[in-house]
């Protein structure tokens, strides 16, 4: 019969979600949420964070920014990232040796293992070799 007249906020929403292409929003080039959120993994990165959203350049006249102050934000902001790669570096230089030492530990544990199978195996052997040459004196006193 007839259709519900929708409410004009029925309709703005409507419209919102086509325009951003869904219900779930536009997903940027890493696989995340255009407005998702990243949480700093260190310090390091929670100072570039900060200085990103506090960043603000000197207006001149003529030109828009003033070019020598560009280049020293410029220059903070690179020490701000080789900062950052330092201590991610060492947090990974930490991460490797961690695993490391733990896959020298399995290593050595299962080498051990390895050891005491094979030495149980060849003992196995040596009293099955046994038996048959005790088996044939035996049969040859016979």
């Amino acid at each position: 019969m007839f259709k519900r007249r929708r409410t004009a906020a029925e309709v703005k929403t409507t419209r919102n979600k086509q325009k951003r292409g869904g219900t779930t929003g536009p997903l940027q080039a890493s696989g995340r949420a255009a407005g998702a959120e990243t949480r700093p993994v260190n310090r390091e990165q929670e100072k570039l964070i900060e200085w990103m959203q506090t960043v603000k350049f000197r207006n001149v006249l003529i030109g828009g920014v003033d070019e020598a102050q560009v280049w020293k934000k410029l220059e903070e902001l690179n020490q701000l990232y080789n900062a950052a790669i330092r201590a991610e570096r060492a947090r990974y230089d930490a991460l490797l040796g961690a695993h490391k030492e733990a896959s020298n530990t399995l290593l050595h544990k299962y080498k051990r293992k390895l050891a005491e199978q094979s030495s149980e195996r060849s003992r196995r052997e040596a009293g099955a070799e046994t038996n048959e040459t005790d088996r044939s004196r035996e049969d040859a006193c016979r």
